[in-house]
């Protein structure tokens, strides 16, 4: 009888171990999990939009932010992104980006092509605007510094991604 309780207490104890082990490394994660939220707080608070011919990108944190940089602006079209356009002189490197300050660049109209008819296929107009009159998804493609050092991506308004290594330039003009 001794033997049985010996096996019992023996697995007893294992059990008791492994829900002990499974616990601590649950709680190890959700700490874990809770400061990565933490870190993206501002990070969510940076949002860019493009609307008409204007891209605007707005840190509506409460804190500043370092840097901002403005990478490239697209959208999809005919199955796969189409670049963006926008004008030369306009600054995509900001510096000391306030709490709630707001920054517009202004995006280039470009000819597309004609505008067929969906079903009789004759030429209907020019395609004029940011992009083709059919593209879905305008984004634009941002990187920035927050208040704690860390940089950040965000791609339209999917979460912000950290951004390992040197932050990117911004792109040119695409030909």
């Amino acid at each position: 009888m001794n033997d049985f309780w010996d096996v019992a207490s023996a697995i007893a104890t294992v059990v008791a171990t492994g829900l002990a082990l499974g616990l601590s490394w649950r709680e190890a994660r959700l700490r874990r999990l809770d400061a990565e939220d933490q870190r993206a707080a501002q990070a969510r608070m940076v949002v860019s939009t493009i609307e008409g011919s204007h891209a605007t990108i707005i840190n509506h944190s409460g804190a500043p932010l370092l840097e901002l940089r403005m990478i490239r602006a697209d959208a999809d079209a005919n199955g796969g992104p189409v670049a963006v356009r926008w004008n030369e002189e306009d600054t995509r490197v900001f510096r000391n980006v306030a709490a709630g300050q707001a920054h517009t660049i202004e995006l280039r109209v470009q000819g597309w092509g004609p505008v067929l008819h969906p079903v009789h296929g004759y030429e209907q107009g020019v395609d004029e605007g940011v992009a083709p009159h059919d593209a879905t998804n305008h984004r634009l493609t941002i990187q920035f510094l927050d208040v704690a050092g860390l940089w950040w991506q965000r791609v339209g308004l999917q979460p912000p991604t950290r951004v390992m290594g040197e932050p990117a330039e911004p792109e040119p003009n695409p030909e």
